[in-house]
């Protein structure tokens, strides 16, 4: 229970309230099982209690009392009491604390603000002994000194004037210690304390800390008991000052007044009954009958009449009134009274107001609107038409591929360039997997092949395996190759999951692991991949060899298959597309495997991608480019920090322009013309109208009718002298405006130049920084991020968010199609959320609105889905579904709510991007048209690679044969497919590094994370 007391002491706010503890319970049985809240000492003999009780101390609805910090769980703000209660304790003065919590001791002022200011001017003057102060000594020097004793003098008046002759005042006897203890006399105006040991915050949490005040008006403020002990402070509360006083006597007040209505009902109705036996019971002479307060005209005609009906029913003779007449008289309704006592109604109290809901909420608890738009349809990759016109077969990709195909492409682009690809638009990779003719290879199919398996094995008679290969029991003559192997301690498929396997968590049905029996050790196995290595020339030695022609990469994935297949993760695909290359009646040769992987079938092709960027994953290089990616990322977020501070100082300087040039400001306004300068100029206008008429002065009459040769024949000589004089008065103030309107007009100037220079720079730091921004983006291959999710837990996803250029690299072979995957893909909600929040047995409960519900409130949240989805609804993980327009994403941004939680952050993503989005929706639209002009496809068909000659395709057909992998030639001098050529000696050309500015830890040139580009 210590620690119980230990919270009282801090009392911990909900709703401006101190927190009230549920008291202990009367336990008899000492075996009883309890549960305690150790932070508040409460016990628990019921868990459901319990919960609901540290559920509610979890709300993040408290507020520390001391700092004033708010959104806190009770325990959050019980520690943030607790450390600001001891350094309150710690920083402030100990000399203080008693006279400031006597002096707020029942103080009245309900609003602490008030009472803080009024302690604060209280003892801003007035020092205790104890207290560090600084001392003003008569030399003028200023030095510290501790105060010792102090002398209250009151206010001296001379008794016949009654004017002031001391002031009220305080004198102190202090020590200097800085002067070997010496000791002064000054008075309080020349102490001063330091600004931060006493300041109106620091008393504010002080006053806080030590002092409480209960809820209701006029309540005084008490000290807390624990420091009421320490110092000696009276704690009885003044009677004045006791609500229960108070409330005691209203209640008393109104028994009489009910006891005294109800003698009166009682005599009214039985008129024999007197009234002294009331008035003894009541301990009063007469009834306390108060009259009516003033009525309006119609209450009193209506008590005329009533009293007149009274008068014709009573007994005129009775020299006694009765006691309804008597209390007529007195204008007490007596009459009304009796019958509301008789007929007395319950009012119906009205139902309370229904709760405000304050959004965003839960997004499936929100009722759908009648108006509502509706979500437009999406398509899948599996329709047709679903690429573009040229690929009418698209129909062939089976639903759970498409996961496979965007899992690749991402994985592809992002690691582009440690695998020394070109990047390649979405479409034009689909379109490979598809291409097969016996005329002309693709080279970016071909070029992804090799690439990806020459990061599986170093190149070279001894090249390393970059992977962890499964342990085969007949190969124990190969000892020597095995050296070489790095053998994993753990399972393999452990050791290779797919960094993008972040799309979807759960694998579908197709995919799941195979469980291989103890008795299947002589199952039939349907290929002759073995058979295809007896000669003892191994796909390893093959890879290390590069040996890529002529059919030889696609052996190399026979073998790497069947090697793999004898693991449980990859048995069931291996065997299928073993039984496909290599089938058992034909000769398992070269040629034959060449030729079965035309025929391959696009679902077995990305299942070959898919498990070989699933080898790949765990290799050295792409290791090494994601810490050098980590690395530029903090370089990055140090530069820009570097150029927000430059930003901010910039601002600062920009502010203080501004400042200066409103100042300046009005002196460089254009001024109207003083009545004076006016005058002249029309004199001076009038006098050369008059040169021009020629007419003369002495023709001009002034204001007084008198002639202008009448008025100088009369001037004087003094007058003619005064008037030359203010003539040079005049000339000079005009000389002065004239000389100091020039550099008024110069310093305004200045400063607008200097204003125009800084925003240059402001301009110039924002834009630094939005290239680091891009920068950071682009590195950031670690991981996908996630748009967001809808109210059905379907997953957004935009794949050129993150870890690539928006439009590919600049330096690719089909940069000029603008765009890298151009379409906003949404993807299934996984398993745990489909069978936790949207299969589970309890509907959502809809919160109640004044919208009208077309669909049932109890209807289950799949039921829910599939209504307001449609034909078009992904319910799988590994189903996606895409939107290819600019219209279809203005219409699912309009379908959003932004009510709910998910769904509001979904649509912020989504409007941030949009621009971004569009654009490369548009530009796939584009690219994708077929093209009229085919002149130049000769040109780009000619460098294709065949074995059999040059065979004229349409491009436009088959956009994939127009990419190029350009990145290895220019790195390598060959592709990935081409047997490497050897360079004379002295003819190896520069690299040009120094003209390309930095470089990586390997010499070579940064790629787009070290560089930047003018798209």
């Amino acid at each position: 229970m210590a620690k119980l007391i230990d919270v009282t002491l801090h009392q911990v706010l909900f709703k401006r309230k101190p927190v009230q503890f549920v008291p202990a319970p009367v336990i008899d049985d000492t075996s009883q099982e309890v549960w305690l809240i150790g932070e508040t000492g409460e016990i628990f003999t019921s868990y459901e209690n319990y919960l609901a009780r540290l559920d509610f101390y979890k709300q993040k609805r408290f507020i520390c009392e001391i700092t004033g910090h708010s959104s806190l769980s009770f325990f959050e703000a019980h520690r943030s009491e607790t450390a600001g209660s001891k350094d309150v304790d710690e920083t402030f003065p100990e000399a203080l604390k008693e006279p400031v919590l006597r002096k707020v001791q029942f103080q009245t002022i309900s609003r602490v603000d008030n009472l803080v200011d009024h302690i604060f001017d209280l003892f801003k003057q007035d020092f205790y002994p104890g207290e560090t102060v600084m001392a003003f000594l008569p030399s003028g020097d200023r030095t510290e000194a501790v105060i010792r004793e102090k002398i209250r003098l009151s206010e001296l008046r001379n008794p016949t004037t009654n004017e002031v002759e001391r002031r009220a005042m305080s004198r102190y006897v202090v020590k200097l210690p800085n002067r070997n203890g010496a000791e002064a006399n000054v008075d309080d105006e020349q102490l001063v304390r330091d600004r931060k040991v006493f300041t109106k915050a620091m008393l504010r949490s002080f006053i806080k800390n030590t002092v409480s005040r209960e809820a209701w008006t006029g309540a005084p403020w008490v000290v807390k008991e624990q420091y009421a002990k320490k110092y000696k402070i009276d704690s009885t509360i003044p009677p004045h000052l006791m609500r229960g006083l108070t409330a005691a006597d209203r209640k008393a007040a109104l028994l009489r007044r009910k006891e005294q209505e109800a003698a009166l009902l009682g005599n009214a109705r039985n008129p024999s009954v007197t009234s002294t036996p009331v008035a003894e019971s009541t301990g009063t002479s007469t009834l306390d009958i108060r009259p009516v307060p003033t009525l309006s005209k119609s209450h009193k005609s209506k008590n005329q009449q009533a009293g007149g009906r009274g008068d014709r029913n009573s007994d005129a003779s009775s020299p006694m009134p009765t006691p309804e007449r008597e209390c007529s008289t007195n204008a007490f309704p007596l009459n009304k009274i009796i019958m509301k006592q008789e007929i007395k109604t319950t009012p119906v109290p009205k139902p309370p107001p229904p709760p405000v809901i304050k959004y965003p909420i839960e997004d499936l608890q929100i009722p759908p609107k009648p108006d509502a738009p509706k979500r437009p349809s999406m398509h899948f990759l599996s329709q047709p038409m679903a690429l573009g016109p040229s690929n009418s077969d698209a129909a062939k990709i089976e639903e759970h591929i498409t996961h496979y195909l965007l899992e690749t492409w991402v994985f592809l682009n992002i690691y582009c360039e440690p695998f020394l690809l070109d990047s390649f638009t979405f479409d034009d990779y689909v379109d490979a997997i598809k291409f097969s003719t016996e005329d002309i290879d693709c080279e970016l199919f071909v070029e992804v092949h090799c690439a990806l398996l020459k990061s599986l094995v170093g190149e070279g008679d001894n090249g390393r395996v970059e992977i962890s290969l499964p342990e085969v029991e007949d190969e124990d003559e190969d000892d020597e190759d095995d050296s070489s192997v790095r053998q994993a301690s753990e399972a393999a498929e452990d050791s290779v999951e797919v960094k993008v396997k972040q799309i979807s968590k759960d694998k579908p049905e197709e995919d799941e692991d195979v469980e291989m029996e103890d008795g299947d050790e002589n199952k039939e196995i349907g290929h002759r991949a073995v058979e295809l290595f007896e000669d003892g020339y191994d796909w390893i030695a093959r890879l290390r060899r590069r040996d890529f022609k002529n059919g030889g990469w696609q052996v190399i994935v026979v073998g790497l298959l069947d090697q793999f297949s004898v693991l449980p993760k990859y048995a069931a695909d291996a065997d299928q597309i073993l039984s496909h290359l290599v089938p058992p009646e034909e000769e398992p040769t070269q040629q034959t495997v060449r030729n079965q992987y035309m025929t391959l079938d696009i679902n077995l092709r990305t299942l070959v991608l898919h498990i070989l960027v699933g080898l790949s994953f765990d290799a050295s290089m792409i290791r090494k480019y994601m810490e050098e990616c980590a690395e530029a990322m903090t370089e990055y977020r140090k530069k820009k920090i570097e150029h927000q501070r430059a930003r901010k100082a910039y601002l600062e300087k920009l502010r203080s322009l501004e400042d200066e040039r409103k100042i300046l400001l009005p002196e460089n306004t254009p001024r109207s013309a003083s009545p004076e300068r006016a005058r002249s100029t029309s004199k001076e206008d009038g006098d050369n109208d008059s040169r021009v008429n020629g007419t003369e002065d002495e023709d001009e009459v002034d204001e007084t009718g008198e002639d202008t040769d009448n008025r100088r024949t009369l001037r004087r000589g003094d007058e003619r002298a005064n008037a030359r004089k203010r003539k040079r008065e005049e000339e000079k103030e005009k000389a002065e405006a004239a000389a100091n309107k020039p550099k008024t007009s110069q310093q305004f100037q200045r400063v607008l130049k200097n204003i125009e220079k800084i925003r240059n720079k402001i301009a110039k730091e924002e834009e630094e920084i939005a290239t680091i921004d891009e920068d950071l983006r682009e590195a950031d291959c670690a991981r996908l991020r996630l748009l967001g999710k809808d109210r059905f837990f379907n997953r957004y996803w935009w794949f050129e968010r993150n870890g690539m250029p928006f439009a590919g690299l600049p330096t690719s072979s089909t940069a000029d199609a603008g765009y890298a995957n151009g379409r906003l893909w949404v993807q299934g909600p996984s398993d745990m959320e489909r069978q936790g929040f949207l299969e589970q047995s309890k509907p959502h409960e809809v919160v109640a609105t004044g919208d009208q519900m077309d669909l049932d409130p109890k209807m289950p949240a799949m039921e829910r889905k599939l209504r307001e989805e449609g034909e078009t609804s992904v319910v799988l993980s590994h189903q996606f579904a895409f939107y290819e327009t600019p219209e279809e994403l203005s219409a699912l941004i309009s379908w959003l709510d932004s009510r709910g939680e998910r769904e509001l952050r979904l649509k912020k993503e989504l409007e941030l991007y949009r621009k971004k989005i569009v654009d490369g929706m548009e530009k796939r639209k584009a690219y994708l048209t077929p093209i009229e002009d085919a002149s130049g496809s000769e040109s780009a068909t000619g460098t294709r690679m065949s074995t059999r000659g040059k065979i004229y395709l349409d491009p436009s057909a088959h956009r994939c044969l127009i990419w190029q992998n350009t990145t290895a030639v220019d790195e390598l001098g060959h592709t990935h497919y081409d047997q490497p050529v050897k360079k004379p000696k002295g003819s190896r050309k520069s690299t040009g590094t120094d003209d390309k500015g930095a470089v990586n830890r390997n010499g070579k040139p940064l790629g787009r994370q070290g560089t930047r580009y003018n798209f």
